[in-house]
């Protein structure tokens, strides 16, 4: 008698296919520059005022999807509004709120022109 049973799985144990293997990939992206720890605020440039932001978004919130054209633009336009008090505003948000504002974590976005009346403004008026 055949045993097509046992012909059946002898086939399908050789047409099995191999297990996967699977990996784990990390990609860490640095931290930003620290060359503001070495100026005084009003020495700050835009650079100094990004790389003390992100370093504090990422070192409280965890690692960020990041763009460095969007953050270069909003870090501009704020330093152009906030002139010397930007270094300042940046500082107190993460500093004296520890990078939580109206209970929502601090993002990049708090930055730009659009947040000033719910978020730099109310900071430079606590800072006069």
């Amino acid at each position: 008698m055949i045993d097509f049973a046992s012909m059946a799985r002898e086939a399908a144990a050789k047409k099995a296919p191999a297990t996967p293997v699977v990996r784990e990939v990390v990609i860490a992206t640095p931290i930003a520059g620290a060359a503001y720890l070495l100026k005084d605020d009003q020495d700050w440039t835009t650079d100094d005022l990004r790389d003390y932001v992100m370093g504090q978004i990422e070192s409280i919130h965890g690692p960020q999807v990041r763009n460095a054209v969007k953050e270069m633009s909003i870090f501009r336009s704020f330093r152009e509004r906030w002139g010397a008090k930007a270094p300042a505003i940046a500082r107190f948000a993460f500093e004296v709120h520890r990078g939580m504002w109206q209970r929502a974590p601090i993002s990049v976005n708090r930055f730009c022109k659009g947040s000033d009346q719910y978020f730099a403004a109310i900071i430079a008026e606590r800072l006069n």
